[in-house]
């Protein structure tokens, strides 16, 4: 019986050179700043249902300033026991620096409000549009796309994205918004 290698002797060298080279790919794309995107999808350092521990390094890397706060849990109808915010100066976001509200309850992220300015919202709506189809809600308060966990606030302009984890959450808050306001 004839046994025979894997590797062929006078390829090792070659095998190894690549494997060296993916691994330097790997780390210094690891090492690359969180990347920008726009009003359609949530910030990329958003990792829905993920611990701050595991956040926070996205955010360090997003943003110019950060800062960790815990908050009164009676405001966060979702948490059992714990509500912190990581507020973020200097977000990229939808091609402009912006801050950002990004709120963990019981140590999960569960949304990101991201500021925007009045001026934006039609702009803002018209991509929303494109990306998403027809929103779920169109309320003078919100127009929100449930089908994507996302919203474009309009009382206080701002996105709101959110974790599949409070969707249903959102869904009812907007659906009751809808029938209160007779849409």
């Amino acid at each position: 019986m004839t046994h025979h290698s894997a590797f062929r002797p006078d390829l090792r060298p070659a095998m190894t050179a690549l494997i060296l080279a993916a691994t330097g790919l790997t780390a210094c794309l690891a090492a690359q700043p969180v990347s920008v995107t726009g009003p359609e999808q949530a910030p990329a350092a958003a990792r829905f249902g993920a611990s701050l521990e595991t956040v926070r390094p996205l955010l360090e890397a997003a943003c110019t300033r950060l800062t960790i706060r815990d908050m009164p849990l009676e405001q966060m109808p979702v948490a059992q026991s714990s509500h912190v915010q990581a507020d973020c100066a200097g977000l990229d976001h939808a091609g402009t620096p912006r801050e950002a509200e990004f709120v963990f309850a019981d140590d999960a992220l569960a949304f990101v409000w991201v500021l925007t300015g009045a001026e934006e919202a039609e702009t803002l709506r018209a991509a929303l549009i494109a990306a998403h189809g027809t929103p779920s809600h169109d309320l003078p308060m919100a127009t929100a796309f449930t089908q994507a966990h996302l919203a474009l606030r309009h009382d206080t302009p701002e996105l709101l994205y959110y974790g599949d984890h409070i969707a249903p959450l959102y869904v009812g808050w907007f659906d009751q918004m809808a029938a209160d306001t007779g849409e």
